[in-house]
């Protein structure tokens, strides 16, 4: 992925609930950013032909105008961005995927609400699918929505492809010129990788000097539960804006979120970017195959 890349128009999923307008007001930030045109969508579910078979054209051509008229209201409150609407039919994840294919986006931003007093909570079926079978990269909120990008989080492995994971979010910066923390988790049974991962973090500082950019490197012992937890108090710590994902398939035969970087997503206070395993097996400039589990040790 290179800066091109990003510069592609932006897709976004409504259902005119308050939560999916906060990935509209997500995304008019990322389009200023950007300087990238808005494809404000609404997917009416079909799941299944029988359905669709007894739907007749009255009804869709009532729904249709019903939802473009109410897609018309959203873009209304913002003058100044490019906006195209539409709307389908069908599997909502199914119809997201195959328009930002169909447009050649460069970016999807998505809203998951659950509760958060609960730990077995799990990312919505929807937002799940998307990210895990998306070309492109995917931005997933909450409930806080960006204003500014001073602060990016950027959790690595170090072992594999860090010179294409920087080239990644280099190129995505240099739209927000923010200040860059990559981070480690080191592990106190594991001293050979702990000493590999250490001069891995050396090659790393020598190739982020080349960029002359604001950047930390940190290498954090594990100190809570679980991992992900003490990238998660990182993150607050250094008041990130943006955590930066990166994941790789699993196996050969599927695609995987990981159990990391599922958390991750699930529990963060910023919104999260993630570039997934067929965005990192993609025909397009994919730059990811390694995920940030390396030893094997967040599976749930």
């Amino acid at each position: 992925y290179n800066m091109d890349n990003f510069k592609k128009d932006i897709v976004v999923p409504v259902n005119f609930s308050p939560d999916t307008e906060n990935a509209l007001e997500e995304a008019v930030f990322f389009s200023k950013k950007l300087n990238a045109k808005i494809h404000l969508i609404n997917v009416i579910e079909i799941t299944d032909w029988w359905n669709n078979l007894f739907l007749s054209k009255e009804i869709k051509d009532k729904l249709n105008q019903l939802s473009l008229d109410n897609l018309k209201n959203l873009t209304g409150k913002y003058p100044d961005i490019v906006f195209e609407t539409q709307v389908l039919f069908g599997r909502i994840h199914e119809q997201i995927l195959k328009y930002a294919d169909d447009v050649s986006a460069g970016l999807i931003v998505l809203c998951d609400k659950h509760k958060k007093d609960s730990e077995s909570k799990v990312l919505g079926s929807i937002v799940t699918h998307i990210i895990t079978e998306s070309k492109i990269p995917v931005v997933t909120i909450k409930d806080k929505i960006d204003t500014q990008i001073q602060n990016i989080v950027v959790p690595i492995d170090l072992s594999e492809d860090t010179d294409r994971q920087i080239k990644a979010i280099i190129s995505f910066n240099e739209f927000c010129n923010a200040r860059l923390h990559f981070v480690s988790i080191l592990f106190d049974s594991y001293r050979n990788r702990n000493r590999r991962i250490r001069s891995r973090a050396k090659h790393l500082e020598r190739k982020l000097k080349e960029y002359q950019i604001p950047y930390s490197i940190n290498l954090i012992r594990k100190r809570k539960a679980y991992a992900y937890q003490d990238i998660l108090e990182f993150s607050d710590n250094v008041s990130s804006d943006l955590i930066f994902l990166m994941t790789h398939k699993e196996t050969s035969f599927d695609n995987y979120i990981g159990a990391f970087a599922h958390r991750i997503i699930n529990y963060a206070n910023v919104p999260v970017m993630t570039i997934t395993s067929r965005a990192a097996s993609s025909e397009v400039d994919s730059f990811v195959n390694k995920f940030i589990d390396p030893f094997g040790v967040f599976k749930p």
